[in-house]
């Protein structure tokens, strides 16, 4: 789908399945990423926040409430993600720190990607947003406030204490 098809899509909702299934199947990627760095590499998370975001949204979209699509997804998936934390009682766990293998081998990512995977697990999930928002999304700091429903003094507060925490986690890996 173009960027103007995509445009179009956003700014004249309708009533029309097909419709919607465009704006599904071009914004689904995204959505999914983001919900998976959102919940630690969680997948069934993952997939449990976006099927709930885009069942939320298609009524305000149908509604002609959402001016831009994939912010207001973006912010539905922060949300949700958000509320699956606290709906299980999610609690900020101090892991101890992960060391690396002093060998690097082909194997090296793979435990990099999961000591990193595990070091944003122990970050808050409101901390967790910020950075990933930040830093994978490569989103400014007013955009991440905007995507977190906060002011961007908070979202500066997240952020900082998130970066903190890893620093922590990770120490002076490379």
């Amino acid at each position: 789908m173009t960027d103007s098809r995509r445009a179009d899509l956003d700014l004249h909702p309708v009533e029309d399945d097909d419709t919607f299934e465009e704006l599904f199947q071009a914004h689904k990627g995204y959505a999914y990423r983001l919900a998976l760095l959102l919940c630690g590499g969680d997948t069934a998370t993952a997939e449990d926040a976006v099927s709930e975001a885009f069942a939320q949204v298609l009524p305000r979209w149908r509604a002609g409430a959402v001016d831009d699509f994939g912010a207001y997804l973006r912010r539905s998936v922060v949300n949700q993600v958000k509320r699956t934390f606290l709906r299980r009682g999610f609690q900020r766990r101090s892991e101890a720190k992960l060391e690396l293998p002093a060998a690097y081998g082909p194997e090296d990512q793979v435990v990099r990607r999961q000591v990193v995977w595990a070091a944003l697990r122990g970050l808050s999930p409101k901390q967790r947003a910020a950075v990933v928002l930040h830093y994978y999304e490569a989103l400014p700091v007013d955009e991440v406030a905007e995507a977190m429903g906060t002011s961007v003094g908070t979202a500066k507060s997240h952020l900082s204490r998130g970066r903190d925490a890893l620093r922590e986690l990770l120490g002076d890996r490379p």
